[in-house]
């Protein structure tokens, strides 16, 4: 299937017929998915209406990629629309964790590249510091063919204020979502395998039938219950599934809601697990890993990224059988989500948004989730048809399973309402990690956390 190239004057033109705006774009940003394909996901189509070899431009576009999986679709991507237009791409890449910090500093001297690459942490408040472009007039003049087959919840955890700026990359339903277990462990200690619908009741009283603290075999774990939106998860499965008062941060993102009876409860939970030797905390890590304690044969199970399954069986090697559930529904059936990801963007001081906006399309597609899998060893991106894509659920089952929560709809990520995001959660990050390791009681720290990171939220939003 083949698109005719939009040029810059049909562009525009396309904007002024049509006469749409943000407004617009909301309504297309709310479409339902598609209906699950029978097939994997449709073919990214081609850039232009030739099969001719197409005339070398002088144009290049230059794109912000982590190093490795994470720059295997883009790269496959960009070959494809650098062989269809003519047009140079060049694939930048910063290592992950100083993208933040470049990002905003290349801003700053205008020496970003076209295109951008982020996390829900940054991405807002890149957006407010103006480094991000609005794509809603994109979408409404000429949005991706498929568009409609990412799913609404995702697309709208990508918004700030309604608006538009970024198309989904590596899309987590959650951060603790999938827990995976040793069917081998399990069976030699004649202990039955989690199921579908259990509760978190069950995964405690598996775990600790399971644990041998005397030999250093925990029950279970958690690839992280610091981050806001790792604990999120987890605390959402708690409380009456009509209600959020599990949430860590109220609805608006202006408050902590930390110090509460909720919450509590959780942490008395979590550190008795941690006391008991059925949870292991940071000293007990391997190579300051939870998920490596599980890899090594040293737990139960272990909650993590669906995308962490695939790997896991991969470092297990055989060494014993392994499987994964979702995270259980709470003691009232709340079945904790929390959306985070990555992101591509459009650099606001592009000088070609047209063929920027052409590549992102790509980088967009049903195929590139797919590959992302295939060839980047990643999880899909925002579309359905990804992640019930017969290759990719080779790779990993659990990417079709986890579509029944991204298709009823994923909680939104923990964003302060001021998008100081990496403020906040540095703080709370450090705090309750005082009371997981033991440092510090919930009752004599709950408020201090709620105060020290309510000061950050009270903040104005930057510009």
């Amino acid at each position: 299937m083949q698109r005719n190239q939009v040029t810059r004057r049909s562009f525009l033109k396309g904007l002024a017929t049509i006469g749409v705006g943000a407004a617009g774009a909301q309504i297309l940003a709310a479409c339902a998915p598609a209906a699950a394909p029978t097939g994997g996901a449709a073919e990214a189509p081609s850039t232009t209406d030739s099969s001719a070899a197409p005339a070398p431009s002088d144009v290049s576009i230059r794109v912000q990629v982590a190093p490795g999986s994470q720059a295997a679709m883009p790269s496959i991507m960009g070959e494809r629309y650098q062989a269809d237009t003519g047009v140079e791409v060049v694939m930048e890449e910063v290592i992950y964790g100083e993208i933040e910090t470049k990002t905003q500093t290349g801003f700053i001297s205008n020496t970003n590249p076209d295109l951008l690459y982020g996390h829900h942490r940054w991405l807002f408040i890149n957006f407010l510091k103006g480094i991000y472009m609005d794509i809603d007039d994109m979408l409404a003049a000429d949005a991706p063919a498929d568009w409609d087959d990412i799913y609404p919840s995702v697309i709208t955890g990508n918004q700030l204020d309604g608006k538009n700026f970024s198309i989904p990359g590596v899309v987590h339903p959650g951060g603790n979502i999938a827990v995976m277990y040793n069917k081998t462990m399990l069976a030699e200690k004649g202990l039955p395998e989690p199921q579908e619908g259990w509760t978190m009741n069950d995964w405690e009283e598996l775990a600790r039938a399971a644990a041998d603290p005397d030999n250093g075999v925990f029950g279970m774990g958690f690839d992280g219950m610091n981050s806001f939106h790792y604990y999120s998860n987890t605390s959402r499965s708690f409380g009456a599934p009509d209600s959020t008062e599990s949430w860590v941060m109220n609805e608006d993102g202006t408050t902590l809601t930390y110090n509460t009876d909720m919450h509590r409860e959780i942490a008395n939970w979590y550190v008795q697990l941690m006391d008991d030797k059925i949870a292991p905390r940071k000293a007990d890590y391997i190579e300051d890993s939870p998920t490596n304690i599980f890899t090594a044969g040293l737990n139960a199970t272990h909650s993590s990224i669906v995308g962490n399954v695939a790997w896991s069986l991969a470092t297990i090697d055989g060494k014993f059988e392994m499987d994964a559930v979702l995270l259980p529904a709470g003691p009232e059936g709340r079945q904790g989500t929390c959306y985070s990801g990555n992101m591509h963007m459009i650099n606001s001081k592009t000088a070609h948004p047209e063929e920027a906006w052409d590549l992102m399309k790509l980088f967009s597609s049903g195929e590139a989730g797919v590959s992302m899998v295939l060839d980047g060893n990643l999880q899909p991106n925002g579309h359905k048809s990804a992640w019930l894509d017969a290759k990719v659920n080779e790779v990993n089952r659990m990417f079709g399973v986890t579509d029944t929560l991204l298709s009823a709809g994923i909680e939104p990520f923990p964003m302060p309402k001021n998008t100081r995001f990496t403020e906040a959660n540095d703080v709370f990050r450090n705090e309750i990690d005082l009371i997981w390791e033991g440092d510090e009681t919930y009752e004599a720290h709950a408020p201090i956390i709620e105060e020290r990171v309510n000061a950050v939220l009270a903040e104005d939003r930057p510009t």
